[in-house]
């Protein structure tokens, strides 16, 4: 093969290897993207749940500190850097407006009350989250959210929570807390404030739990009608004066 050609069949070589070289470099890189922009979101859902909570228990700490006669809610969240509802003695229940770590922007998602009270934020973020489980107790109702606008932090308080049912754990709206619908504290739904509760047929008033119907009042639980309470022994089997033998050993 004359030199020349020799030379250009070289070059075409280092030419093709060179192509094949930053094509993996290439991979290589777009795969180091990949997994730096993952850790990167994983990162900002961490820091995502510490802010919320911040924000959480802010305004928690702000209506218990409220005081007894006027309990609220924050209108705003600059109310949380700077309560100033006392001038002599100001309180900070956040130490900065925190951003949302998802768009970086302090405009927050706002969940308020029918009176416009604040009890809670969330991103604004539409992106999937990575974090799916393994969520902490206080962030339970996270799970198997499809978007990080669905990671609500809401303040657990029920003031803050007044649309649950009755007897679940939070008050009712205009009621006190145990208090079921269309009723006073103690009565059955639709019942008038101070009646006694309901008694089942057949039973006196005032009958113990688990009394036979047709007994007295005070009649023990179990008590069969006409006979004692009173626990009677067993009668012996064994006859007067008879000394059971002793086993006769092998």
């Amino acid at each position: 093969m004359p030199n020349g050609e020799r030379v250009r069949a070289q070059g075409g070589f280092v030419y093709i290897a060179l192509l094949i070289g930053l094509a993996i470099i290439g991979v290589g890189l777009s795969a180091t993207s990949e997994v730096w922009t993952q850790s990167r979101q994983r990162e900002k859902e961490e820091e995502l749940l510490f802010v919320g909570n911040q924000i959480r228990q802010a305004i928690s700490r702000y209506y218990l500190q409220s005081p007894p006669a006027a309990r609220r809610f924050p209108m705003t969240l600059d109310e949380l850097v700077e309560d100033v509802r006392t001038p002599d003695k100001p309180a900070r229940f956040l130490r900065k407006l925190y951003a949302d770590p998802m768009t970086g922007s302090t405009n927050w998602g706002e969940v308020r009350l029918a009176s416009g009270q604040l009890v809670g934020v969330y991103s604004q973020s539409n992106d999937t989250p990575f974090k799916v489980f393994g969520f902490a107790l206080r962030d339970i109702d996270f799970l198997d959210k499809d978007r990080y606008s669905d990671w609500i932090f809401r303040s657990a308080l029920p003031a803050a929570n007044p649309l649950l049912a009755a007897g679940a754990g939070y008050s009712a709206p205009g009621s006190a807390p145990g208090t079921p619908p269309g009723g006073a504290p103690g009565t059955t739904p639709g019942g008038a404030p101070g009646a006694a509760p309901a008694t089942a047929p057949g039973f006196a008033p005032g009958m113990a739990p688990g009394a036979i119907p047709g007994n007295a009042p005070g009649t023990a639980p179990g008590s069969v009608p006409g006979r004692s309470p009173v626990f009677q022994p067993r009668p012996s089997l064994t006859p007067p004066g008879f000394i059971q033998p002793m086993p006769r050993p092998r």
